[in-house]
């Protein structure tokens, strides 16, 4: 059945519906709205339109760039931001950092440098001067390694990074990490997080909270997922940007240390997505929050995602309409043509549409 057909989107959103299976092997139409705006320098918001994914985007070298939206259940608010720092002239260490309401993450950024043959081991260059830094999980610590009888060791947060290594002298001449912890003697652990870019669904934590898939799932339960799965595997926020309680799409945004420009500033309007199901005539409220918060800062935009699950009647063609709103307020100047690239930064305002 096209679920598409079936919406009804009074909204500001680009709204998708699909049919899939809930982790209790329900039938369940999901409907997913995809509000984007355009950020400008002065803090001023345009709505722009982006796509509802069904699949990951990754970067050159396998980084997650945007995720997919397709996921029945999200509980709480994923907080991310993908694209280039542009730290100060002339240093060799920054920090960066992202504040969406009360959520708050902080990096230090550092120019190249190479492990070098030392006394004990390796050691660490001095780093050189920073230059625009990709905010990928590639510059960040990870990646793998051979146990000598050929088995495959990964940092399992981050298989993608550099500088992990069994032995560490095999790491000599070979990058550093470019992302690391703002704290003082960071774990492992917490310098493999050391970007504020999703996580991809194939990495921890997220492969362990998806569940056991062993022989007896395969035979007795696919392609429903394992009963020990938590929701909480499809939310692809990075550490310390995972939000429990459902952020509001009006809450301050701070990003510092990567626009060229400094600090950048901000508030969304408090405008958000409600949904329905109207089912042989009868017409339910069905729950939702934001649950995807995704900042591009080299784009500028925002990405909010919201979603409304219903279960499918039998048989499906029972289900009349799926509904999409929006509550709240929206100001004028969301409905100004978005600025070219040349004026993003600069924050002017082109003509009211009429």
């Amino acid at each position: 059945m096209d679920l598409d057909g079936r919406c009804d989107n009074a909204s500001l959103a680009i709204v998708r519906a699909f049919a899939l299976l809930d982790r209790r092997g329900r039938d369940v139409a999901v409907a997913i709205a995809k509000l984007t705006y355009q950020v400008d320098r002065s803090g001023r918001a345009r709505l722009a339109a982006t796509a509802v994914r069904l699949r990951d985007e990754l970067e050159p070298g396998g980084a997650l760039r945007c995720p997919s939206d397709a996921a029945v259940e999200k509980p709480g608010t994923d907080v991310g931001l993908v694209g280039t720092a542009h730290p100060p002239p002339r240093t060799s260490t920054s920090l960066a950092w992202l504040s969406v309401g009360p959520v708050r993450k902080v990096i230090r950024l550092v120019g190249p440098r190479l492990y070098v043959r030392a006394f004990r081991g390796v050691d660490l260059s001095p780093p050189a001067l920073l230059g625009p830094t990709p905010l990928r999980h590639d510059l960040a610590f990870g990646g793998t390694d051979h146990a000598p009888d050929g088995t495959l060791v990964e940092t399992a947060s981050n298989p993608i990074g550099r500088g992990f290594a069994l032995d560490p002298a095999k790491l000599a001449g070979s990058p550093a990490p470019q992302l690391e912890p703002a704290e003082e003697n960071p774990s492992a652990e917490a310098r493999a997080s050391a970007c504020f870019a999703p996580v991809r669904a194939e990495w921890e934590p997220r492969r362990s909270l998806a569940g056991t898939f062993d022989d007896r799932w395969s035979t007795e339960r696919a392609p429903v997922a394992p009963r020990d799965a938590d929701p909480r595997a499809a939310c692809w926020s990075g550490a310390g940007l995972w939000s429990a309680t459902p952020l509001a799409p009006d809450v301050p945004v701070e990003v510092g240390g990567i626009l060229p420009e400094g600090t950048w500033q901000f508030r969304l309007p408090d405008y958000a997505l409600r949904f329905a199901a109207t089912i042989d005539g009868v017409r339910t409220e069905l729950p939702t929050h934001l649950d995807g918060f995704l900042v591009d800062a080299d784009q500028q935009t925002v990405e909010l995602t919201f979603r409304g699950v219903a279960r499918l009647p039998r048989p499906w063609d029972r289900l009349d309409r799926l509904s999409t709103w929006g509550v709240g307020s929206m100001p004028k100047e969301a409905f100004e043509d978005p600025l070219p690239p040349s004026r993003l930064r600069e924050g002017t305002r082109p003509p009211v549409r009429t």
